[in-house]
């Protein structure tokens, strides 16, 4: 039941960002985020077969690391600091794609710097179960990766369009380390509680 739920939200996911990435003309990230789920299915099917592969689910489960890596483009193309101000925008970038490409960026981030003092500090403490929690996060836990992402996408529209009266793909310099402190959390949380499951 439970994996059918999950299922359910990466498909979700996935046809959000691909209609509104072909809506908004953001062709490129949407191309690379295609050839990189192509690109790894391809690999894994040969370093795995039978584990790993395009039609496999263990490369359906984590859309949002292609997704992120393919956001380079949208980065690279829109990403401009505020003049005289310290922020950055998205230049002609579609506030919902912003706001996706920015919170996955941020939780990817954030992961990736907490899998990094993990391994600096491997095999020593408790640094086995939580990279395992870490890993459990990032590749077996779609909703709770949605859902954190759908969270601080929220928060940032709120503060950003509501509260401040700007459009959302404005960020400035403390809402971006606000989010970096809620994806902190949030991901601490996670892990913290896959622990406290174990049976010892």
């Amino acid at each position: 039941m439970a994996a059918n739920i999950g299922l359910w939200f990466l498909a979700v996911y996935i046809a959000v960002f691909v209609v509104a990435a072909y809506k908004a003309g953001e062709f490129q990230w949407l191309w690379a985020s295609i050839v990189l789920w192509l690109g790894f299915g391809f690999i894994g099917a040969r370093l795995l077969p039978g584990i790993w592969g395009i039609t496999h689910l263990s490369t359906a489960y984590m859309p949002h690391f292609y997704i992120v890596l393919g956001s380079i483009f949208f980065f690279v193309n829109r990403w401009k600091k505020i003049p005289q101000g310290s922020g950055w925008y998205a230049e002609g970038g579609n506030p919902f794609l912003s706001l996706f490409a920015v919170s996955g960026a941020l939780l990817s981030f954030v992961w990736l710097v907490l899998a990094l003092i993990v391994y600096s500090r491997y095999p020593t403490g408790l640094t086995p179960y939580v990279s395992a929690g870490l890993l459990h996060l990032y590749w077996l836990e779609p909703v709770y990766w949605v859902c954190m992402q759908v969270v601080l996408m929220l928060l940032f529209y709120f503060h950003r369009s509501i509260i401040v009266g700007m459009p959302a793909n404005f960020f400035s310099s403390r809402q971006l380390h606000a989010g970096l402190l809620l994806a902190f959390f949030l991901q601490t949380a996670f892990v913290v509680k896959t622990m406290l499951e174990i049976r010892y």
